[in-house]
């Protein structure tokens, strides 16, 4: 018999005797025949009733109701603890590391200024047990000011050091000469330079390098400059005309006589937008991969029932990868408007086309492992799997992994570090790692393929050979 020959069978509200046995019918008659007999006898359909909360006719259906919802904030309670923790050390233990903040030192004066600042460092490595300090590495030159200058720039914008600090040659001399001569107005150039790349990590930089660098540097030229005031007045305490050129050079407001520091920051965290990228604009992007995800879910069991498994796995990978075309496009030109500085190591459209194509891999990356989560893990606990994700990746992107603890270096294989890197390379022209970057985002998308394919196979596949038995058994 098939399934148009069972017989359906409808009680009226009316004698014991009468029912009605559809398949008596013709089809064209039974289609009319239903609504016109629901609508004007009334069939009769068992409706619950309806019950307070607490009446005790409810009682089995209150208790697995609080039941499952109380064990299910439990298992959010329990997350909780296990995530939170993750993300709170990655911000807390940041002063312990600073060290590993490495910062050249170069002594070219070769005299008292240059021996006050190499004291001072000297002091700091020395209380590095009981202050935040940096990783001071003292080295000896004798190239010229252009070389080691060079030098250092080069250093520092190839992400080797984080700072680097040149005493420059005759800087002793330089103000003795200016007490000498009496001369007064700005200085020809500063006694001590000091190199950072902000745009490596802004957090880092201002956070750490230049207070700490400035706590360092600033008591120290003040006492440099002191001990050279004091060695040029004792050499000529009965020199009336150089101790007037000596009153005439330091009273001035703006002097040559007096040694100071130059910050030179040669990779500006110049566009403030750009952390809506580094930051809260990834978490978007899982966010917004999510939720499409929740769709594809609900929306598949239309088709689902109507395709091959090999089809079925097909629609569950290409469909988001078509999907997040538009999806990361739309994302990306959003940011237009905001003046990213997409034109930092490119041209304007090169900067955005390859923000675009970043954000794509970001959106596959992660938008297929929602989609394996939702998968294997159903609606129900694939909100778990996301708050991981988030809290695992946004953990390794604010800080550098050097002022974490060890356990973060996971984060140089995770897809917010390495987008977060990219990013700053592609606006700020900070060092270019996009081989790596890019390579390890093609291998998220390449698993979270895997993962969907192969689960999709294997738990659709036994799902649909248990319908076939059950059919078989009916």
């Amino acid at each position: 018999m098939s399934t148009t020959d069972v017989p359906f069978m409808v009680k009226l509200n009316g004698p014991a005797d009468s029912e009605l046995e559809l398949s008596d019918l013709s089809p064209a008659a039974s289609s009319h025949m239903v609504p016109a007999i629901y609508s004007s006898l009334g069939a009769t359909a068992e409706k619950p009733r309806r019950h307070p909360l607490f009446h005790p006719n409810i009682a089995q259906q209150r208790k697995q109701y609080f039941t499952f919802y109380y064990a299910y904030a439990t298992l959010l309670i329990l997350l909780m603890w296990i995530l939170l923790p993750i993300y709170w050390a990655s911000l807390a233990y940041t002063d312990r590391h600073t060290q590993r903040l490495t910062v050249l030192v170069t002594d070219l004066d070769q005299s008292l200024i240059g021996e006050g600042i190499l004291a001072a460092v000297q002091r700091a490595q020395d209380q590095a047990a009981d202050v935040t300090t940096l990783g001071w590495q003292i080295v000896n030159s004798t190239a010229s000011d252009n070389s080691v200058v060079a030098s250092a720039i080069d250093a520092v914008v190839d992400e080797q050091i984080w700072a680097a600090v040149v005493v420059h040659s005759n800087a002793t001399s330089s103000v003795l000469s200016s007490f000498a001569s009496g001369t007064s107005g700005p200085p020809a150039g500063a006694a001590v330079d000091v190199y950072y790349n902000e745009a490596r990590n802004e957090f880092a930089a201002n956070f750490y390098i230049v207070p700490i660098l400035t706590a360092v540097l600033t008591p120290a030229l003040a006492g440099a400059n002191a001990n050279v005031s004091a060695q040029f007045v004792s050499a000529n305490a009965g020199n009336r005309t150089a101790l007037a050129n000596f009153v005439a050079a330091s009273s001035a407001s703006d002097t040559r006589a007096v040694a100071t520091a130059a910050y030179n920051n040669l990779r500006p965290f110049s566009a403030p937008v750009v952390s809506a990228l580094t930051e809260v604009g990834m978490i978007l992007i899982v966010i917004f991969s999510f939720i499409l995800t929740m769709a594809n879910s609900a929306l598949r069991p239309i088709v689902a029932r109507h395709l091959t498994l090999p089809w079925y796995v097909a629609l569950r990978v290409c469909a988001p990868l078509l999907a997040y075309v538009p999806l990361s496009l739309s994302f990306a030109v959003v940011s237009l408007p905001f003046h990213v500085p997409f034109d930092g190591k490119y041209t304007e459209a090169q900067g955005f086309f390859l923000f675009w194509i970043l954000c794509y891999m970001l959106m596959c990356g992660f938008g297929l492992a929602t989609e394996f989560a939702i998968g294997v893990l159903t609606i129900k606990f694939a909100p778990f799997f996301l708050l991981t994700l988030i809290i695992s990746n946004v953990s390794v992107t604010e800080f550098p992994l050097e002022l974490l603890p060890g356990v973060f270096r996971y984060g140089r294989g995770f897809p917010f570090y390495n987008a977060s890197q990219a990013f700053r390379t592609i606006t700020f022209d900070a060092k270019s790692h996009l081989g790596v970057n890019v390579a390890v985002l093609i291998c998220w998308v390449l698993i979270s393929l895997l993962t969907v394919s192969a689960s999709t196979w294997i738990i659709e596949g036994r799902n649909r050979r248990r319908g076939i038995e059950e059919e078989a058994h009916h």
